[in-house]
């Protein structure tokens, strides 16, 4: 089945209007001819995922009249890296005829993006889709400066796959507190090492299964996930995050990784005994 990642248009059901609305009420009135085109997004950019096969922008058109239709033109825009080898689209897109309130159901059209080969890229990509520009007299590239006309669009911080997946020693201690300096393993008499591997029901190949290594303790519960942001180098872990064999939970509050060395590092409050931190350092 095909990846299409549709964004969700704004739907003006209720309005209350400004001066500024009131100016464009009575402009339509003047001449429904005229109006404005603009982005129905809530925000003004997405990141897509490396399994992203095609990306629908909505496009409102905020004109009650188009007896002829309107095309509206629109251009990419490099930001970071060469956008043109992941993503192919038209230069312009047209609505046919219709009679709108556009107030009360603003006419929505669709620009299409088809990306191939996200999951091969090396570095980050950014580019912009800018509406640049309408066939029709007096209908205009957005009415003020909270029209979004300009949606920008990033790929995924590339990753490693293989970097990640392996088999990690275990560093582990309290950091201050009553316990500072007492580690789990010399607690218990235990020793730790446990595994990473790719979840294979991961599409995104962002998330790591931990499991304890066969021969050593336990370490990480039963279906401990690892996530990784790969644009900001954190971690975030399934909650309940149980350690020590499920001695107690820990709050994590901060987290970092590398990719070379792989190196997965956490820290927060284990249970009621104070601040901890673990270290995992791959083989």
């Amino acid at each position: 089945m095909k990846n299409i990642l549709k964004l969700l248009p704004i739907m003006l059901l209720v309005l209350t209007f400004s001066c500024d609305d009131d100016d464009s009420s009575s402009r339509f009135s003047n001449d429904p001819t005229s109006g404005w085109v603009e982005f129905g997004t809530l925000t003004a950019g997405t990141t897509i995922t490396i399994i992203t096969e095609e990306l629908l922008i909505p496009v409102d058109i905020r004109v009650p009249v188009y007896q002829d239709g309107i095309t509206i033109s629109y251009e990419l825009q490099a930001v970071e890296g060469d956008f043109s080898s992941i993503v192919t689209t038209g230069s312009s897109i047209v609505a046919e005829p219709e009679v709108i309130d556009p107030f009360i159901n603003p006419r929505i059209e669709q620009i299409s993006l088809v990306f191939n080969g996200v999951a091969d890229l090396t570095e980050t990509i950014v580019f912009d889709v800018v509406l640049t520009a309408t066939d029709v007299y007096g209908v205009e590239i957005g009415l003020d400066e909270n029209s979004i006309t300009s949606y920008r669009i990033s790929t995924p911080c590339p990753l490693d796959v293989d970097a990640i997946q392996g088999i990690y020693s275990v560093d582990e201690v309290f950091t201050s507190g009553t316990n500072e300096g007492l580690s789990l393993a010399a607690a218990f008499g235990e020793s730790y090492q446990v595994e990473a591997v790719l979840d294979p029901n991961d599409p995104t190949q962002i998330k790591f299964i931990l499991t304890n290594s066969i021969g050593f303790n336990e370490y990480f519960g039963a279906g401990t996930v690892a996530t990784l942001d790969t644009c900001n180098g954190t971690v975030s872990f399934t909650s309940p995050l149980s350690l020590g064999g499920g001695f107690a939970d820990m709050a994590v509050t901060s987290t970092s990784y590398t990719e070379s060395p792989a190196v997965i590092t956490a820290d927060g409050e284990l249970g009621n005994f104070g601040p901890y931190q673990f270290i995992l350092t791959k083989q």
